[in-house]
């Protein structure tokens, strides 16, 4: 269970400016930032579907503070949720970029019509009308978390001889409500389960007797490097949330559920030798040291 989108303060809020231009084309000035999770297409994707225009018409504006409007920060697996929402509230209700009068479909004009009405004939508007296509919105989710939930399985082998863990097959079924793009939620899911998949057979602070650190590099620092990853099958549940679009967040997920999926299957992988472990990381060494103990 991963709580997400959660906050207090100014983290319940969240900033889009949409920008429509003469030609029609959309920007999205967004407070959210990417740390390279792929929210330009996130951002961009949302506003397309909402206002019905091609994703390739949106661009996307992030932390550039002459523009973009105050943001609160990435974080808390909140962006989906909180920009995404901001950036569906600041839309205008549209369907394949056409605009229609309400119960009436026939009375229409497209996005490209109304702006060119805004910017270059601003004296036909209605009277109170301001010209141009600007819209500002913040959006507040009330502070409540959405919760995303996942189901992790991982098989593995040990070779009793070497200590050696060899991954042979992970699966990982995941709820993150609503399905923006399935590719970055993926992603992001992997990115998760490789950090825990280190965190158990290889990443660990070394010190010596006075409390020098000594692995300092990363010919000492291990990381998971394409050959200690099982290709990874994912599984897609979509129970949509109760915000705007139905998205829930889900960066972290891969993190939470990795560790202890990987650990146990390990454990169970030796428990037929009577080995007990117990500590990370659970290296070759510390493997082969358990199953010596459990023979005597």
């Amino acid at each position: 269970m991963e709580p997400t989108a959660g906050g207090f303060g100014a983290g319940i809020t969240e900033s889009s400016t949409i920008r429509i231009d003469p030609t029609g084309s959309v920007q999205v000035l967004s407070g959210v930032n990417s740390q390279g999770h792929s929210m330009e297409t996130i951002i961009a994707q949302v506003t397309a579907e909402y206002l019905g225009v091609d994703v390739d018409d949106v661009e996307v504006i992030f932390g550039d503070t002459n523009s973009a409007p105050f943001g609160y920060t990435t974080g808390g697996s909140r962006n989906a949720v909180f920009g995404g929402g901001a950036a569906r509230q600041a839309a205008i209700e549209m369907d394949h970029g056409v605009v229609s009068v309400r119960g009436t479909p026939s009375a229409q004009k497209t996005l490209a019509e109304i702006a060119n009405l805004a910017y270059m004939r601003p004296q036909e508007l209605p009277e109170g009308v301001p010209p141009g296509l600007d819209i500002a919105s913040r959006f507040t989710t009330g502070g409540g978390p959405t919760w995303s939930n996942a189901a992790h399985v991982c098989t593995c082998e040990v070779d009793p001889r070497t200590g050696i863990v060899t991954l042979l097959r992970y699966i990982v079924s995941e709820d993150c409500g609503a399905l923006i793009n399935p590719n970055v939620v993926e992603g992001q899911i992997a990115g998760g389960v490789v950090q825990g998949i280190g965190g158990v057979l290889l990443e660990h602070f070394v010190y010596d007797a006075d409390g020098n650190p000594t692995t300092t590099t990363f010919l000492d620092y291990l990381l998971p490097t394409a050959s200690d990853v099982a290709v990874l099958e994912y599984g897609h549940i979509q129970t949509p949330s109760d915000r705007p679009g139905g998205f829930k967040g889900m960066g972290e997920g891969g993190a939470i559920g990795a560790p202890a999926a990987v650990f146990n299957a390990v454990a169970d992988a030796v428990a037929h030798l009577r080995a007990v472990l117990t500590d990370q990381p659970l290296t070759p060494a510390s493997i082969l040291r358990a199953i010596a103990a459990a023979s005597g």
